[in-house]
């Protein structure tokens, strides 16, 4: 009897970035968009969204603006965070993953709010294949 198994396996190379940027009342909006080498594997992993010391006594509200070329005209901007320096000064983000390009926009107070996180490359390293042979 003749057992064999072979499995193949993609590997994949993964760099990782980290990633800032700053919205205020001078810029209320910015666009992600991956490095010009990967935009294949890219994502961006949204870690942290805080005010910053100068930031005001009032409601900061952070948004996530649908893409401009979108035929469906109804979608609508989806708030990712409201901070207010006495009440919630900062969040942490779990497990959020978004695909470039991503534009973020200051909806409501003038900041500074800051968002961190690591921009995401992976590229595939090759295949590799492992074979086994069993014989009785």
């Amino acid at each position: 009897m003749n057992l064999s198994s072979t499995s193949s396996t993609e590997e994949k190379a993964v760099t990782t970035v980290l990633w800032g940027c700053e919205l205020s009342h001078e810029r209320r909006t910015w666009t992600f968009r991956p490095q010009p080498e990967g935009k294949q594997g890219c994502r961006l992993l949204l870690h942290t969204i805080c005010l910053g010391e100068k930031a005001k006594e009032e409601m900061h509200r952070v948004e996530i603006l649908p893409p401009g070329n979108r035929e469906d005209k109804k979608t609508q901007p989806v708030t990712i965070a409201s901070l207010q320096a006495s009440v919630l000064p900062m969040v942490t983000m779990v497990g959020v993953q978004l695909s470039p390009p991503v534009t973020f926009q200051l909806r409501a107070g003038s900041g500074p709010v800051f968002l961190s996180g690591q921009e995401r490359y992976e590229k595939k390293a090759g295949k590799r294949t492992r074979g086994s042979k069993t014989q009785h």
